[in-house]
């Protein structure tokens, strides 16, 4: 047996209260009417015997109430494999394996993922065969192979040795909101919940302290937090990579910057090398300073024909924890856009046609094929390769041509419209509600992103490099159609850029026009950037899902690649997220490579260090040990606990009756003995006490 409260005893100094009260105390006499004071004497001699055994049995009863509450302030816990006051209670366990990236570090006995599975093990052996247990695991999502707790060890066991290691990143706060959710069902035993982590800073990185203390609530769960060991860990990594443009040309130079992450306490060297289609292109020694960084900068010749993505990947010569040792790259290959420009039949009156403008800015942006045709010969304009369709004001002519461009957005094209002649009457599915034309004062109009990191955007115009004001006469006020969203307005009021999806492509209404009668955009510094973007948008789009983390879901296909499909999972189901760092490959039905996605770990896992264990302590309503020797000294010191104060409080209840009990009884008899009546020798009985008279007097 063992005290959970042991300084609590010193209220047993209380006992000397009652017996100092004892020893203080004056009994009342009572004055007695008899007129023989021989028998008085006898009596009183008789009564005197009576009250020191009495009071002697209050004394002890009181003196043992007090001390009972002592013990009980104490606290006293049973420890025993016996089933006495039901310490041989049932248990039911959940055991939780941290198998995140830092779970991977390989220590001297191997990775910290295969010394949590043997302490799993460990922990199941040590329990009763009549306790239950779960078993759950931690990869990027919580996952459950044994959801509730059972008594089959050869299942649980199968399935710990089932568990692998993952890449996914370290977060506890799903583990403890199930945990919470499990600890509320009803059970027949008492409820344990073992979490063995590495105890990363990263995973801890969470409301986890007001989680604790608002949230938790659950007294009656038993938390361990188990670490696989008490080593001090270091690592080194490529922390990040950052290359200059969004996307690459063949045969150009590829520049950009890796920064590489020491987070020992010791100086490292290493030696960096750049692999593209298992070539090493680009090779250097590093030395990294302890617990410092090291940006490094990068150049390298794009290669040709490599293909829709360039994908290759950055890495060191490796240390204990390799999923961080490499960063996988992917890039869009930038090739020559094909656009067609649509204008409207006969041009501008004696001027300059839109279309002039609208081309020479494409092929001051390296287009490949631009074609500038009149609205009556779109409809036997062949759209295979094109990359973008622009129709100037007034090109749309009739419901057929407007119907052939909205088909080929449907297939993944891209249809841009200016809005300086609307066609009449307004298709139903133009990108814009009919607007009233507003004419503006002279000067220069001030423009707004309003998202900044759109694909159109992002690379071009930023905080720093803002989107100019524009030389604009005329705009239109008109509101986006359903689906449609305003990405850029003019003058704080009008829409500038409105992006409305169809199937796969997109329409894009630009208020504006390369028509002189409408101002002067064309000699704007923003004019030809932002038409060669609007051209390019569907290759803009495609540059954003080259990239992705461990155990975020795979790029949508549908809108760039059409048949193409991600890997399958291991199990051969289709993959719904990526499950670990690499480069993968997007494949269509006859085998070929449509696009390709480079996966990477999330950096937060590079940091090995422990959060401080006394913090850790002071955070969690339970117990923090560390390896095998803590699973022997934690079942040393807590297995089997049973609270015994409540039968401590009960046995107080019970003698404080008693007393009680023997208070009242003790002063009945004490005043029977003094009103009863006493013999004479040679007479009958009188009354021993007479009202009105005193003896002795």
């Amino acid at each position: 047996m063992g005290l959970l409260s042991p300084l609590l005893l010193a209220c047993a100094a209380v006992l000397a209260v009652p017996l100092w009260l004892h020893l203080r105390r004056k009994r009342r006499q009572t004055p007695q009417e008899f007129p023989s004071l021989r028998y008085l004497k006898l009596a009183a001699a008789r009564m005197k015997r009576q009250v020191r055994v009495e009071d002697l049995g209050l004394l002890l009863l009181r003196l043992l109430l007090v001390a009972l509450l002592a013990l009980a302030f104490a606290r006293p816990v049973l420890r025993s494999n016996s089933t006495w006051f039901g310490a041989g209670r049932a248990v039911e366990s959940v055991v939780i394996i941290d198998a995140t990236a830092s779970m991977g570090w390989r220590g001297p006995g191997g990775t910290r993922l295969d010394a949590a599975k043997r302490l799993a093990r460990e922990w199941i052996e040590g329990l009763d065969r009549s306790d239950t247990v779960a078993l759950w695991v931690l990869t990027d999502k919580l996952e459950q192979p044994v959801p509730v707790p059972i008594a089959n060890r050869g299942h649980l066991f199968q399935k710990l040795e089932a568990v692998s290691a993952s890449e996914g990143a370290s977060g506890l706060a799903p583990v403890f909101n199930a945990a919470r959710e499990w600890a509320a069902t009803r059970g027949v035993g008492r409820k344990e919940l073992v979490v063995i982590t590495d105890n990363q800073a990263a995973a801890w990185d969470w409301p986890a302290e007001g989680f604790f203390r608002r949230v938790w609530n659950r007294g009656d769960l038993g938390l361990v937090v188990l670490a696989p060991d008490a080593l001090r860990s270091s690592n080194i990594c490529v922390a990040a990579v950052e290359w200059d443009g969004k996307a690459v040309r063949e045969g150009a130079l590829l520049t950009g910057t890796a920064r590489l992450v020491n987070h020992g306490d010791a100086a490292v060297n290493d030696l960096l090398e750049c692999r593209i289609g298992g070539q090493v292109l680009l090779r250097k020694p590093v030395e990294i300073p302890a617990g410092g960084s090291l940006e490094l900068p990068l150049a390298l010749p794009v290669p040709v024909n490599v293909g829709p993505v360039l994908a290759g990947e950055l890495a060191l010569a490796g240390d204990a924890l390799a999923c961080d040792d490499r960063w996988c790259f992917a890039l869009p290959v930038r090739r020559a856009f094909n656009a067609v420009v649509v204008d409207r039949r006969g041009g501008m009156g004696g001027g300059m046609r839109a279309s002039f403008f609208l081309t020479k800015a494409m092929t001051a942006g390296g287009a490949g094929k631009v074609v500038a045709i009149e609205s009556d010969a779109w409809g036997k304009q062949a759209t295979d390769g094109l990359d973008a369709v622009w129709f100037t004001g007034g090109a749309v002519a009739d419901d057929a041509g407007w119907a052939k461009a909205l088909a080929w957005a449907e297939a993944g094209g891209t249809v841009v419209v200016t809005a300086d002649v609307p066609p009449e009457p307004l298709p139903k599915t133009w990108p814009v509600a009919e607007g009233e034309e507003i004419s503006l004062p002279a000067g220069r109009i001030a423009t707004r992103l309003l998202v900044p990191a759109h694909p159109l955007f992002d690379g071009v115009w930023s905080e720093q490099t803002a989107f100019p004001p524009l030389p604009q006469k005329t705009v239109r006020r008109s509101v986006p159609s359903a689906g449609g969203k305003v990405l850029a307005t003019l003058a704080g009021e009008f829409p500038m850029l409105v992006e409305v999806p169809h199937g796969n492509g997109r329409v894009l209404w630009l208020n504006a026009s390369a028509d002189r009668s409408w101002g002067d955009l064309p000699l704007s510094p923003a004019f030809v950037p932002l038409v060669q973007q609007l051209t390019r948008s569907k290759e803009l789009a495609m540059q954003t899902t080259t990239a992705s983390w461990v155990g975020e879901a795979w790029p949508d296909l549908a809108k760039f690649a059409g048949d193409a499909a991600w890997p399958a999972a291991g199990d051969g189901n289709p993959a719904t997220r990526a499950l670990h760092s690499g480069i993968f490959d997007a494949l269509a039905k006859d085998g070929s490579t449509r696009w390709r996605c480079a996966v990477n770990v999330r950096r937060a896992e590079s940091d090995l260090r422990a959060l401080d264990a006394a913090k850790l302590q002071a955070m969690l309503p339970g117990r923090v040990v560390a390896g095998t020797q803590g699973i022997r000294e934690l079942r040393e010191a807590s297995r089997r606990e049973v609270p015994l104060w409540p039968w401590v409080l009960a046995a107080a209840a019970l003698v404080f009756l008693t007393e009680g009990w023997a208070s009242v009884w003790a002063a009945k008899r004490r005043e029977a003995a003094a009103g009863g009546t006493t013999p004479v020798a040679d007479g009958p009985r009188f009354r021993a006490h007479m009202p009105g008279r005193r003896i002795g007097a």
